[in-house]
């Protein structure tokens, strides 16, 4: 075994000990009794079922304060008339002809009907008293929790989730500047809304970087602070996220694109107060934050709540915002401005490239992280770093190629052909002996070389050449195990842009029109695949999704329904918009074709499962199970909400289309993997035209941030809350309901073997609360509207182990450490600098405090195969010394891309008597060392299966031209607005 080279992992975590208080002086108001129950009778008027609402969304006066009174902290969504607990938090009192304003149009703008006219006027006239809006004094305890009973979670009170880290940032900003070789960075505060979870700060002046082709790029350091809570523990965490912010620089001939349906983040910085007649004393340090939309009725953008009759029409501005038109065409002098009003608007990967990468690597993380770190106060230290959990191997078992039948292979076969036999066997157990039928619709004869090359590459057959002519054509090889047949022909208008009539582009119907006719035009060209026969594989060439104008012409979702309705499965590959005839090029055309040729092989269903290592620990026929809620939101590209569970089983024993197959929850079968996918695109929702969505804000107002995770490392796609999704109480205990349904029914048919399922905890937990961690119990389970009761009730051998990442930094950041010589702690000053003894490191951690029954567990993997020229101590703004060759020199990393692999915890909530939890954690780790895969999966195996066969339900708008290819924690899927796992083909 070959030794690992860091013994420790520092997590970017703190927590505070038990019976340690901090106390924070803040100003707070409360609005009196009389005045909330007026604006909760304003609110209920006209609404059916009026007694139902009992609470006043809150989410544009929060916007509203986040730009234009900064310094004011909302720790609420909603306003719940019979809590006398305020809401509204500042280091100062805010003068009460600010805050007035402020509120006057703000209640205005809750009820603005006419109808409603006389009663907001009396409310303002008669309830409203300025004199009453007096803020007090008050120290906050922020160290405050209470553990829920019977699980042990502590619980923080419900403010801390955004007075806490608003009170570390400000301490941080009382420090010195940052230092780094070569400079200093300063830091400014950014206002935030509760939806946005904590405080944030980023340094200012933002830095410049000039690119090889002399183009300026403008970006910022980011450090984040939120509040978490980890399973079964009595202390809660504070988590610290650095990264990188960049600003909008490039603009195109129109300025800046924004996308439709999507608000733009814009940090203000003026030196006057934003309301007129305020005093100058009111002029804030932070940043204010307002959003920029595209408006199709104004043909540009436009202000969120601005315009006429907008909410910020109402105030009296003492400098006015900048025009949206102005912005959005020269954003880089606003950006530059130092004196009067300074304007930065956040980049989005929709905006297009940005010559500074996401992310960063240890050589900045870990010095940004220890200099934050440093002012906080002694009662929050950091966590003990993390050491091996080491009960248990943590590799399975090695995967060497089962030997060939000698019957079929009487001569000795090296490794390449071990391995090319045992995927055509696995292939011929698929087929039930008959022919391997795949498809490759291509579009350039680049392609179509090297797509035949690397299917002959992978299969381990004779390389076959195409005759070179533009027409079909077959190509055949016979093996001793079976068959193998390719059709290739050119894709022709099938990859054409969606065909909408003149002037209709925008319209839904005609988009669906559009997509019924190309699905009508794959139906026409392609025979369909009899019922009872394997699915086809067909991998289709199309453009870079660039170069289909509008953006609601692409025609992949309408393909992947076409080839569907016909009974094929389908992986795309994209034609490059610059043809590039280069030898390197070539190279990464063959290995992305190859990839390509894999994922379908394995939508097919075939797959080599990790064979564990962990002996007696595990029952010999234990069966893997990962459950995924595929969520159609209201905000999507569908623009309507939905729920469809979906399972994948993986039994390890078990042969052909048995070994991987899929839940259909409608009829409550398993179908073999390729199967199952044909049914879920039943169930898939056409798209709505991107004309047709909405330009207003997100329902409740809480508006959907411009891109959550663009200056994050990698973006494994769930989101922790639904903005975007707003269901009433109603619709929500029906789909938890629908859930619960699907959860018996699928725990009721794994009853008769021993079963591992695995749960994602920021996809399942809204519809499935039991996942929560205020009420999660170990050892049971409840499905939605039944009892708590032990989990041996659901099943005899049944495990649950549910897994969290980094989305919402539920997870934190980290670093690999080696042991100190001589120290027995971890903590012992080694003597080498921070970039030195920091780096990256696969394993499964623990805390070095675990008792015997923990049941938390921390699983890292090491760099992806695609980052290997990601150094360590590459850093954005210092210049580092470099020896390639024999030769040295310096560099410096701001234009590189920055890999860091997230940590994913593992909670093994459910185990049965006499279970060891490590060893089921052990497991899970294992489950993401696929051996058909370069590298470790951000999910385990069953999970990542049951995560993409959403790109059957959803539509996808595809975020850039990389091939769409699955590599596990490398290659990362977008769905558009917010969802954003890995678009892998």
């Amino acid at each position: 075994m070959a030794i690992e080279p860091y013994d420790l992992v520092r997590a970017a975590a703190y927590a505070p000990p038990d019976g340690e208080q901090w106390h924070v002086p803040y100003y707070t108001l409360r609005l009196p009794e009389a005045l909330r129950e007026a604006l909760l009778d304003l609110y209920r008027r006209g609404r059916s079922k009026p007694e139902n609402h009992h609470a006043v969304p809150i989410g544009r006066f929060n916007n509203l304060l986040q730009a234009l009174a900064p310094e004011v902290v909302s720790v609420a969504k909603w306003l719940d008339v019979s809590h006398e607990e305020p809401w509204l938090y500042a280091h100062r009192p805010v003068p009460s002809d600010v805050f007035a304003t402020l509120f006057r149009a703000w209640v205005k703008d809750l009820r603005p009907e006419p109808e409603h006219g006389r009663l907001v006027r009396r409310l303002l006239g008669d309830e409203l008293d300025p004199g009453e809006l007096v803020w007090k004094r008050q120290d906050v305890a922020m160290l405050s929790s209470a553990p829920t009973r019977p699980g042990g979670t502590a619980q923080p009170a419900e403010r801390l989730y955004q007075l806490l880290p608003d009170a570390l940032i400000r301490q941080a900003l009382a420090l010195e500047p940052f230092s780094y070789a070569g400079g200093s960075l300063g830091f400014r505060a950014v206002a935030r809304r509760p939806s946005d979870r904590g405080a944030e700060m980023v340094s200012w002046p933002p830095d410049k970087y000039i690119d090889t082709d002399g183009i300026h790029w403008w970006y910022s350091a980011v450090i984040a602070i939120t509040v978490q809570s980890v399973p079964f523990d009595g202390a809660f965490r504070v988590h610290v996220r650095t990264g990188v912010r960049r600003w909008a620089t490039r603009t195109g001939k129109n300025g800046l694109h924004l996308p439709r349906g999507r608000a733009s983040s814009v940090y203000l910085l003026t030196d006057a107060p934003w309301i007129a007649g305020s005093s100058d004393s009111w002029v804030s340090e932070r940043f204010s934050v307002a959003r920029l939309r595209y408006d199709r009725k104004l043909a540009g953008p436009r202000w969120e709540a601005g315009g006429s009759d907008g909410l910020l029409a109402r105030i009296p501005l003492h400098r006015a915002l900048p025009e949206p038109a102005e912005l959005a065409g020269r954003p880089v002098d606003w950006l530059q401005r130092s004196k009067g009003l300074t304007a930065a608007v956040v980049h989005s990967t929709h905006m297009g490239s940005h010559g500074v990468l996401p992310g960063l690597m240890p050589g900045d993380r870990v010095p940004l992280t220890e200099w934050v770190e440093a002012a906080f106060p002694a009662c929050l230290p950091r966590l003990p770093d993390l050491v091996r959990a080491d009960r248990y191997p943590v590799n399975p078992r090695a995967y060497r190629p089962p030997k060939p039948d000698a019957a079929l292979h009487p001569e000795p076969l090296n490794e390449q052909q071990r391995a090319g036999a045992a995927l055509r066997q696995s292939l011929a157990e698929l087929t039930g002996g008959l022919p391997l039928r795949l498809e490759f619709l291509w579009n350039t004869t680049a392609h179509r070389d090297s797509g035949v090359r690397a299917l002959t590459d992978i299969l381990g057959v004779a390389e076959a050449a195409p005759d070179g002519g533009l027409g079909p054509e077959a190509l055949v090889w016979k093996t001793p195990e079976l068959a193998i047949e390719l059709r290739i022909e050119r894709v022709g208008e099938l990859a054409a842009a969606l065909d909408f009539p003149q002037g209709a582009q925008g319209r839904t119907a005609a988009l669906h029109a559009a997509i019924a006719r190309r699905r009508a035009d794959v139906a026409r060209r392609m025979e369909r695949v009899d019922a009872q026969a394997l699915p086809l594989m067909t991998v289709v060439e199309i453009l870079d999704q660039r170069s289909y104008r509008p953006r609601d012409s692409d025609p992949k979702f309408a393909l992947r329904l076409g080839f569907a309705d016909v009974r094929r499965l389908t992986q795309f590959i994209v034609t490059p918009r610059r043809p590039d005839h280069r030898a390197k090029a070539a190279d990464t055309r063959f290995e992305k074709l190859k990839s390509c040729w894999q994922d379908g092989l394995r939508q097919l269903g075939h797959r080599i499962v990790p064979r564990h290592s962990l002996g007696d620990a595990i029952p010999a026929d234990i069966q893997y199970v990962g459950f995924w809620l595929v969520k159609r939101r209201t905000d999507g590209p569908t623009r309507e909400a939905g729920l469809v569970p979906v399972a994948v089983r993986i039994r390890p024993g078990a042969g052909g289309g048995e070994a991987i197959t899929g839940w259909d929850h409608v009829n409550g079968s398993w179908l073999p993997y390729a199967e199952f996918l044909l049914r879920l695109s039943a169930q898939a929702v056409l798209p709505v035209a991107v004309d047709d969505t909405p330009d207003g804000p997100d329902p409740a107002g809480q508006d959907r941030p411009e891109d959550p995770s663009e200056d994050a490392e990698e973006d494994d796609g769930t989101d922790t809350t639904e903005p975007g999704d707003q269901l009433t109480p109603g619709r929500l205990e029906k789909r938890r309901v629908q859930v619960a349904d699907a959860v018996q029914e699928l725990l009721f048919s794994l009853r008769d073997t021993p079963a591992l399922l695995l749960v994602h905890a920021q996809n399942a937990r809204r519809f499935w609360p039991w996942l929560q961690n205020a009420v999660v119990q170990k050892d049971h389970v409840q499905i939605h509207g039944g009892p708590v009761q032990r989990l041996a009730l659901q099943g005899p051998d049944l495990r649950l182990v549910r897994l969290r990442d980094k989305s919402g930094d539920e997870t934190s950041q980290w670093w690999a450490r080696d042991k100190p010589s001589g120290s027995g702690d971890g903590d012992a000053d080694s003597g080498e600098t921070a970039v030195e003894r920091a780096g990256i490191a696969k394993g499964l951690w623990r805390s070095p405090f675990a008792k015997e029954d923990n049941r938390v567990f921390s699983s890292t993997s090491p760099k992806s195969s695609s980052a290997t020229n990601s150094a360590v101590v590459a850093s954005r703004w210092s210049f580092r010394e470099y020896t390639r060759n024999g030769r040295t020199g310096m560099t410096i990393d701001t234009g590189r891309p920055a890999w860091n692999p997230a940590l994913l915890e593992v909670a093994v909530i459910g185990c049965q008597p006499g279970d060891d939890p490590e060893a089921w954690a052990a497991l899970t780790h294992q489950l993401r060392m696929a051996p058909d895969y370069r590298d470790m999966l951000a999910l385990p195996l069953p999970n990542h299966l049951a995560r993409k066969a959403q790109e059957y339900v959803l539509p996808v708008h595809r975020a850039g031209d990389e091939q769409e290819a699955e590599d596990g924690t490398a290659v990362q899927l977008f769905f558009d607005l917010f969802d954003s796992t890995a678009d892998e083909g």
